[in-house]
């Protein structure tokens, strides 16, 4: 073995010994946080997490440069990704309807001017 390769292998040794060290120490540390009492905050009622609890976006179209220019298209929320373009909202709702029930979730209708008119539906 050459000299470079004797000197990379002790330093990875010696990393590693550091990580082994560093591990011991978290897991020392541990049990101090554990016998910490724990301050209980009231209960809350809360509905049921549903699953994702994203919510599909019904919206037109804006960009001029594509090819579906002033069509409505569905997204999910948070994505810049369409799911699928319509020539009428209605079309879109229905489509919409279909991806919430299936996902438990539910739907934000936009209008024309990208305001808000029915959400949760």
């Amino acid at each position: 073995m050459c000299f470079f390769r004797k000197k990379k292998a002790k330093k990875e040794a010696e990393k590693q010994k550091e990580v082994e060290a560093k591990k011991t120490e978290e897991v020392k540390a541990e049990p101090a946080k554990k016998e910490e009492p724990k301050k209980s905050a009231p209960a809350k009622k809360e509905e049921p997490a549903k699953q994702g609890n994203v919510k599909y976006h019904i919206s037109q179209n804006k960009d001029d440069k594509s090819e579906h220019f002033k069509q409505w298209r569905v997204r999910k929320q948070g994505s810049e990704k369409t799911i699928k373009y319509f020539k009428t909202q209605k079309e879109a709702i229905d489509y919409a309807k279909t991806l919430a029930k299936n996902a438990d979730t539910d739907i934000v209708i936009h209008k024309i001017d990208g305001k808000i008119r029915k959400q949760n539906y």
